[in-house]
């Protein structure tokens, strides 16, 4: 049954592509007009294989100067459609960070409002489990452990 939702969830994301943007991963400071996707880039997927273990999917969420109030939802899914995590809220200036394994990812952005993102992927050690701490980049509004 999971694998139906997901499967219908990356359905409906990929039959829109003609009114969203898609991006490569990382990117940074893009404008979202209602919905944009994010991907990793590459050869085949198994050149994501090399990589040494969990790594980190960051979203960062910034608003316009005019505004003193954006929200998005965040999704991140892997590219062989196996997994989906989410839906995150978000609110200006938070920072999204979840673990992830070293597989080609996939991030969905929506939002009403007119906001900027910044997504990109890290090498790293695993985040630790109910641990949330400040980051140079700015506040983190939430770290989950892919398990």
């Amino acid at each position: 049954m999971r694998t139906i939702s997901l499967f219908l969830f990356l359905a409906i994301i990929f039959a829109g592509e003609s009114v969203k943007a898609q991006y490569p991963i990382p990117s940074y400071n893009v404008a979202i007009n209602y919905a944009a996707t994010f991907q990793e880039i590459g050869s085949p997927i198994s050149e994501f294989k090399a990589s040494k273990g969990k790594r980190i999917a960051n979203v960062k969420l910034k608003g316009s100067d005019s505004q003193s109030f954006c929200s998005a939802r965040v999704w991140l899914y892997s590219m062989d459609q196996e997994i989906m995590l989410g839906p995150y809220s978000m609110m200006c200036e938070d920072l999204l960070s979840v673990e992830i394994d070293d597989r080609a990812w996939g991030v969905m952005v929506q939002s009403d409002d007119h906001v900027y993102v910044d997504v990109w992927i890290e090498d790293g050690s695993p985040l630790t489990d109910g641990k949330v701490d400040a980051m140079d980049t700015g506040q983190v509004l939430m770290k989950e452990t892919l398990k």
